[in-house]
């Protein structure tokens, strides 16, 4: 099942948005938050390496930027390191409001090509988390159930949209490269197997879809 996922909603706590934490995130996004062209987004530094695309795991450290956000900093080491130790590159993904996220693959050629499992942690911090689909040939997979402020998993690997139609920018605090699943995290198992009897209806799978023909754009380079 691991395996399979393309998208399942967590057995974790809600993230608790303040009207607070908003007020600096929409500063921050401002100020000090970088520009991410493929994605049409810009992103808040949490725990990341020294440059903007750097993604070395030895040398990730907390952001300036996350001593703002200790709520945020609070809710990763609660709540995903205890199944991630290790943690990835972790950001918060801020999208204007009318604007794409453009059909885009979150990895590389190489590990599409290995086909390594490409888990992604977000949860929408403000916003909607059902304006995010899955692209296939002719149609598009939409996410089942709008659980606001839930974290979830998805497959990166998988060719992705999302529109924000909302009249604010959208946050979503987002884990990805270099962390990806250990064959031998038991906890991380454990909350997979939790996650899927509590939200099994949201469930879905890559073998409930079709893979587009044209992928090759979808990559960053």
């Amino acid at each position: 099942m691991i395996n399979d996922l393309a998208f399942l909603y967590l057995d974790l706590p809600k993230f608790n948005t303040t009207p607070d934490l908003i007020e600096r995130l929409e500063k921050i996004v401002d100020e000090n938050s970088f520009d991410d062209k493929f994605r049409n987004c810009r992103h808040i530094p949490i725990y990341v390496s020294g440059g903007d695309t750097l993604q070395n795991k030895s040398t990730l450290q907390w952001s300036k930027e996350s001593e703002q956000l200790p709520e945020i900093v609070e809710y990763i080491k609660k709540n995903i390191q205890p199944w991630a130790p290790d943690l990835g590159r972790i950001v918060v993904i801020s999208t204007l409001p009318g604007e794409k996220n453009p059909t885009h693959i979150d990895c590389s050629r190489k590990n599409f090509a290995n086909n390594t499992l490409e888990h992604k942690f977000r949860v929408v911090i403000r916003g909607q988390t059902n304006n995010l689909y899955f692209n296939g040939p002719d149609e598009t997979y939409h996410i089942k159930e709008n659980l606001l402020q839930q974290p979830f998993m998805m497959n990166g690997a998988w060719p992705h949209t999302m529109v924000n139609l909302d009249k604010t920018i959208k946050f979503t605090l987002a884990m990805g490269s270099p962390w990806d699943v250990d064959k031998n995290n038991l906890q991380y198992d454990k909350l997979i197997l939790k996650s899927l009897a509590k939200y099994k209806s949201s469930y879905i799978g890559k073998s409930m879809m079709k893979m587009p023909t044209n992928i090759d754009k979808y990559f960053s380079k």
